[in-house]
């Protein structure tokens, strides 16, 4: 009873709790039993609402950066828009997630000096991948390749107002609110919610913010 296990999701969760209750043969006060998902949100000032909400609030912020108009007028309707925003959230997740630098990563590089001058601590055949993709810019810069470069330009600009406009409204998504805790981990950590022993357990592929809560904790 001064245990609290971790877990990477409830199935796991489920499993440990039978095969514990297998093991049992007295009546004992159980270890508390959580997720990731729950442990991190229990640090956090953020709710995560569902998808549709946060793919509707991209929609407004994606427009309202690419139009420049406050009220967010969009140059189509929002069920076209569902898909490419859906995509654009699990992108914006994994940034979070994996506390990737947001405006490096969406630079614009159809200028290939960009490459070599601010990427030298890539390998030679991450360097190479670059440099073939972006030159595809350069040789037939067709309309669809323009309204990529001009969509991709403003994309650093995106993923910060969307940021700053759920943390407005006291929400996140998963990634945003993992890197919210990831950043203040150590802190956290020094002055835990309770006195007992964490205990992370079945967790593989880390991303870099668990791993920062988890080396913290």
């Amino acid at each position: 009873d001064k245990l609290t296990f971790v877990f990477p999701n409830r199935r796991a969760v489920l499993y440990f709790r039978k095969h514990l209750t297998d093991l049992i043969k007295s009546p004992v006060f159980s270890p508390r039993f959580t997720t990731i998902e729950d442990f991190m949100a229990a640090y956090s000032p953020y709710e995560v609402p569902d998808k549709l909400e946060l793919v509707h609030r991209l929609y407004k912020s994606y427009y309202e950066v690419l139009s420049g108009e406050k009220d967010g007028a969009a140059s189509e309707s929002f069920d076209k828009f569902y898909f490419w925003g859906d995509m654009l959230l699990r992108d914006f997740d994994e940034v979070d997630k994996y506390m990737v630098d947001a405006p490096q990563l969406f630079r614009d590089l159809s200028n290939q000096k960009e490459i070599d001058s601010g990427f030298d601590f890539l390998t030679p055949e991450q360097l190479q991948f670059l440099k073939e993709f972006w030159g595809n810019f350069d040789e037939d810069l067709t309309a669809n390749k323009q309204k990529f470069l001009h969509v991709w330009r403003q994309l650093p600009e995106v993923y910060k107002m969307y940021r700053k406009q759920l943390a407005d409204a006291g929400l996140a998504y998963e990634g945003m609110l993992h890197r919210d805790v990831a950043e203040r981990a150590r802190e956290l950590a020094a002055s835990p919610s309770d006195s007992r022993k964490i205990v992370f357990a079945g967790f593989n592929a880390l991303t870099i913010a668990e791993e920062k809560v988890i080396t913290a904790f």
